[in-house]
């Protein structure tokens, strides 16, 4: 009878070790977000136009710093945009379309688009 007794236990334990006690690990993804990083020349003007809705300026260089030198504010900018594919068309300055590009943005990466 005890040796019944305690075979039932180590089974018990056996299980309760193997099933991990019910532990689950999740991951949360909290922002689907992507950016974008636009390297131009500093001294020409883009607009940028993101899935036909969100429009913003890329401003050429209108600041000087102390030594007479032109600062572009844009420079290293990243732009949130949410993940997943995206139409990305670029105007110059007269508002001619100079590119257009579908692109695929992953969540919290960042694609580099050259206006050069």
């Amino acid at each position: 009878m005890f040796y019944m007794l305690k075979n039932k236990a180590v089974l018990i334990l056996l299980i309760f070790i193997f099933t991990g006690c019910g532990y689950r690990q999740t991951n949360t993804q909290i922002r689907d977000v992507g950016f974008l990083k636009f390297n131009k020349s500093a001294f020409k003007n883009y607009t940028v136009l993101v899935n036909n809705k969100y429009k913003f300026k890329l401003d050429a260089c209108v600041e000087k710093d102390n030594k007479d030198q032109c600062v572009d504010t844009t420079y290293n900018n990243l732009y949130e945009v949410s993940s997943g594919n995206l139409d990305v068309k670029v105007y110059n300055g007269q508002n001619i379309l100079i590119m257009e590009k579908n692109i695929y943005v992953g969540s919290s990466n960042t694609v580099e688009i050259n206006l050069k």
